[in-house]
């Protein structure tokens, strides 16, 4: 694998300064000095990002589902849309079909994806993970500690806090 341009030289800032180069890069240069060998060059057709922050969902998935999840990440395109059949995912997961049908409905459940059905074929639509914690916290399944990790999370990434729910609310909803 050829080293992307990024990655050879630090660049310029807006003065013609040399910039220093990331932080990461010098510690994987300096620890694995192979690594432009052996990794995924991002720069590349055929990468799939997965988005930071479903890292904190992890504990509110089965292994399954999180299996399934990540094979619809990895078919779906920019606008997060792909249309596998059932049997072509089973295929590809080493799954029969009916032990596809409860991770689906749990994803769609926890509001990491969202399933349409038209003419005999299904459409499936990854959600930000975002979308699901926000549920998860109005829901009451994340809160105290771990809704402080997220939010830390959240923080560094610039992104908005989430809220837990009301007492009040959550009171009423029990």
């Amino acid at each position: 694998m050829v080293k992307a341009a990024s990655e050879s030289k630090a660049g310029k800032d807006r003065d013609g300064q040399e910039k220093p180069k990331d932080r990461d890069l010098r510690l994987r240069e300096q620890f694995f000095p192979d690594a432009a060998e052996v990794i995924f060059d991002t720069s590349q057709k055929g990468y799939g990002p997965l988005p930071i922050m479903l890292r904190k969902l992890l504990r509110h998935m089965t292994a399954p589902e999180l299996r399934v999840l990540i094979y619809l990440y990895t078919r779906s395109g920019k606008y997060r849309l792909c249309y596998p059949t059932l049997e072509e995912m089973a295929e590809e997961l080493g799954l029969n079909r009916k032990n596809l049908t409860q991770p689906l409905k749990n994803l769609e459940k926890k509001r990491l994806i969202s399933t349409h059905s038209v003419g005999g074929r299904k459409y499936f639509l990854v959600h930000d993970p975002r979308v699901s914690t926000e549920h998860l916290v109005q829901a009451g399944e994340i809160k105290g500690d771990e809704l402080f990790m997220i939010n830390e999370l959240a923080r560094e990434l610039e992104q908005h806090p989430f809220k837990e729910r009301p007492k009040a609310v959550a009171a009423a909803k029990a």
